[in-house]
């Protein structure tokens, strides 16, 4: 899913990924190392919880999207995210691929 993802943002004319990580520590790492313009944040992390992890990305002043699998979420979005979208399917890609592209658009806008 990291690299479907890499690749439909770096899709994006004008957008680059800066980096990828795969748990809290990498992406904490990251996020010392560069200076990226969003970040995207999936709602079910191993062994962390996506909350503390959104608090701190958002004291920073990133922008934070969360990724949920839930096609329908009914949990509120928490006031420091800046959005939430439902991740792409690997059968509905092309479709995906647009609404994935006009979410990040309008939180960079």
């Amino acid at each position: 899913m990291r690299q479907l993802l890499g690749d439909m943002i770096s899709a994006i004319p004008g957008l680059a990924v800066s980096g990828v990580a795969q748990n809290g520590w990498e992406a904490r790492l990251e996020l010392t190392r560069r200076r990226p313009d969003l970040v995207l944040l999936d709602e079910i992390l191993p062994g962390e919880s996506a909350g503390d992890l959104l608090a701190e990305f958002h004291a920073t002043g990133i922008p934070v999207l969360l990724l949920t699998s839930l096609e329908k979420p009914t949990h509120d979005l928490p006031p420091e995210a800046a959005g939430r979208i439902v991740k792409p399917g690997f059968d509905t890609l092309e479709t995906d691929s647009q609404r994935f592209r006009s979410a990040i658009i309008s939180i960079l806008s």
